[in-house]
């Protein structure tokens, strides 16, 4: 049976995940099982925490998420696939094996996210990479240039540790990152400018999509973690001439860091909101929170990596 270290999981599945994996490094027992098998969803008895706004093509919610029991989450992408959570175990029941190729898509998204949540482990929506012996945390909104930020900088040699997902955490009063897995979605663009002469035939991530599943391997390296977070920057492109940074006070840093949550609306809707608030609020008060606005295209990320590597050491 495949085993790998997801998210700082010790992890054991019963069938091959398409995406590369971070190899486990050793041999305690496992802190995760993951099973997936093709099945009929089954009926069930429990509390709706969530239905997403947004339908599919037969008009239901796309995303939902229930209760069944004290300890157990149940998440339903509708004529996809059902998703049981529990401590120390995923399980997927998928409806038809044509779609195998949504397991991927759907644990290493939602499905992981919704999970380090339930185990109270913050799942923002960051990259993140190594500069010295800290963790760096890089978010933005929708147009702000995360995922350019984060391929321009792992293949500058800064080691990667989440491409989309940043899993943190409190720990002896330090705030901690764990390494998600060595993977890096791109665009044909953003693989022909940063990674170093491979043109290899890349997967799709999505077949509705036009990002490629790019191996870490073909970009820079990867950090198994886990590593002490060192700052958390707020990406704002397209501002000036050169890179500005301006320290968020802590509240105002709750604030923005609730809204870079991958799965903000989902979480807000579960009986863990409160820790999950609470939790911001230690990491704000831990972490310095930095807004960082730097100028529109590509022959300027150098200077963004060079001013972000002083800001970390000052």
């Amino acid at each position: 049976m495949p085993r790998f270290r997801l998210f700082g999981y010790e992890t054991l599945a019963d069938l091959e995940l398409a995406t590369p994996m971070a190899t486990s490094t050793s041999d305690a027992e496992p802190e995760l099982i993951f099973t997936c098998r093709q099945a009929e969803p089954q009926p069930f008895a429990g509390r709706t925490l969530y239905l997403s706004p947004s339908l599919n093509a037969s008009g239901d919610p796309a995303v939902q998420l229930f209760e069944i029991d004290d300890s157990t989450w149940l998440m339903r992408f509708p004529q996809i696939a059902d998703f049981s959570l529990r401590q120390g175990e995923i399980d997927c029941r998928l409806v038809d094996s044509s779609l195998a190729f949504m397991v991927d898509v759907l644990l290493l998204g939602h499905v992981m996210a919704c999970y380090l949540e339930q185990q109270g482990v913050l799942a923002l929506h960051a990259g993140a990479l190594v500069i010295g012996d800290k963790a760096v945390l890089l978010a933005g909104h929708k147009g702000a240039g995360k995922s350019s930020m984060v391929s321009s900088m792992a293949a500058s040699g800064f080691p990667l540790m989440a491409d989309d997902i940043a899993a943190v955490e409190g720990s002896d009063g330090a705030v901690l990152c764990r390494s998600a897995f060595p993977q890096v979605k791109l665009t044909p663009e953003q693989l022909e400018r940063f990674a170093k002469g491979h043109h290899g035939a890349y997967p799709l991530f999505h077949p509705g999509f036009t990002k490629l599943s790019v191996p870490v391997a073909d970009l820079g390296t990867f950090d198994l973690g886990p590593r002490r977070v060192g700052a958390i920057y707020l990406l704002e492109r397209g501002s000036g001439v050169r890179p500005t940074f301006e320290t968020l006070p802590p509240a105002r840093a709750v604030v923005e860091l609730a809204q870079h949550a991958f799965l903000e609306h989902i979480i807000e809707s579960t009986p863990i909101r409160r820790a999950r608030f609470e939790h911001l609020v230690r990491v704000a008060r831990a972490v310095p929170v930095r807004r960082l606005r730097y100028p529109n295209g590509f022959h300027h990320l150098a200077d963004v990596h060079a001013a972000i590597v002083h800001d970390l050491g000052a």
